[in-house]
């Protein structure tokens, strides 16, 4: 309707009425594309605030996984640190105790943590993580996951060459079977056999005389030290991610509220 009326107005050479429906067609243009651009970036807020909300959750989870795993490491480490005197001749010899000789003989379990965001990870993988407008939250972000390719080559690293001491120190670390007793409470019963358990039994005399098995046990021992501190690292990158999600989202931050 407009192309024709400019068309009748070029011929009839009204150049008045040709600018004026020529400044209507590029407001309108003009309006319409402001408009889309509006709604365009709506939905990317409505967006946002969604991927938000949900890497808060996700965050929090990750959290109260990463205090059990600190807490299960931590509890591991204190028993592995009470035998060490006895083990190393600092103390006089004593019998090793079930639980210290379950941690020794276990000593090269390293269990890989928790570390998927899986919302960030989703983020990254459809070209999304420019959705968010907040520069703080980015920048936490860019830092975990730089922290998370670090801790997971360590673990891959710590766990390229095991030091099973059971089975490179037989002599050392009897495995037998035992009845499970009434009350017991205890994981390492794979195919035992109903109504059994493994028992590992540790000769304290030939440990505290066994250079190599000493020194493979520190190694363990180190395994363990690293990803006790990389677990404390993570739990400090969510806190602080979760602190800068609750004051963007405008809820109370809940990571420095448990212990």
């Amino acid at each position: 309707m407009i192309l024709r009326r400019i068309s009748e107005n070029v011929k009839s050479q009204n150049w008045f009425a040709v600018a004026v429906e020529f400044v209507i067609v590029v407001v309108g243009v003009f309006m319409g594309l402001q408009v889309q651009d509006w709604n365009d970036a709506r939905k990317e807020r409505v967006e946002e605030q969604g991927l938000l909300s949900r890497l808060h959750v996700e965050t929090l989870e990750l959290l109260e996984t990463q205090r059990e795993e600190l807490m299960g490491l931590s509890e591991r480490a204190d028993v592995l640190m009470g035998a060490n005197p006895v083990l190393f001749s600092q103390e006089p010899s004593r019998v090793i105790s079930d639980l210290e000789c379950a941690n020794i003989s276990s000593s090269h379990v390293f269990r890989r943590p928790p570390d998927e965001l899986p919302v960030l990870d989703e983020m990254l993988a459809t070209g999304r993580f420019d959705v968010l407008q907040d520069n703080d939250i980015k920048e936490h972000l860019r830092n975990y996951v730089l922290f998370r390719e670090r801790g997971r080559a360590y673990y891959q690293e710590a766990t390229n060459e095991l030091f099973r001491l059971h089975s490179r120190f037989p002599d050392l670390i009897t495995v037998g079977r035992v009845p499970i007793e009434a009350g017991f409470v205890g994981r390492w019963t794979r195919l035992s056999g109903e109504g059994f358990r493994w028992d590992p039994v540790c000769d304290v005399e030939k440990m505290r005389a066994s250079k190599a098995f000493l020194n493979e046990y520190v190694d363990n021992l180190s395994r363990i030290g690293t990803l006790i501190q990389f677990t404390e690292q993570r739990q400090e990158h969510l806190e602080e991610l979760e602190s800068a999600l609750s004051a963007r989202l405008g809820i109370t931050a809940l990571s420095g509220l448990q212990e």
